[in-house]
């Protein structure tokens, strides 16, 4: 389901567009080394964001142990940022399953993927069954040669 939403481009709210310049403008040490610069700037500058960076954005938030003072906090848009990633995120994802559930009352079932089957798996996902003839000559040549060793040593006993 979540398959559906890569690439997905997302209009930044005006108010988050301005929050980001306010969080980068409250730290005038911030440059491009400091963690999170780069995001902010980036999110400003596009005015949009793609799925992937959203969850990016949603794993670090909910990864960060941090004080809340700390500036790569600060500049990824602290907790505006987050609860506006959080709620986004949820709402793409439900918007997606009611899609595809009110797709599955009338048409076939959509959360189904259609996909062909391979009608030859024997030998594609068991490569053991393509030796079973090979197989069968050495075990012929090994119990010729074990009859021939055992008449040796009957000889020589």
């Amino acid at each position: 389901m979540n398959k559906d939403l890569y690439g997905d481009k997302i209009e930044l709210p005006e108010q988050i567009v301005v929050y980001l310049k306010q969080c980068s403008d409250s730290l005038p040490n911030a440059n491009d080394k400091t963690e999170g610069y780069r995001r902010n700037k980036e999110l400003r500058d596009s005015g949009y964001v793609t799925y992937q960076q959203l969850k990016r954005m949603k794993n670090y938030f909910d990864n960060y142990n941090g004080d809340k003072t700390d500036m790569p906090f600060i500049l990824n848009g602290a907790d505006y940022v987050k609860t506006w990633v959080d709620n986004t995120l949820t709402s793409m994802r439900d918007n997606a399953y009611m899609s595809k559930d009110i797709k599955s009352t009338v048409l076939p079932n959509q959360f189904i993927q259609t996909h062909q089957k391979n009608q030859n798996l024997s030998y594609d996902n068991r490569p053991s069954q393509q030796h079973k003839n090979t197989l069968a000559t050495y075990n012929l040549e090994v119990t010729e040669s074990l009859k021939r060793i055992n008449e040796l040593i009957k000889t020589i006993i």
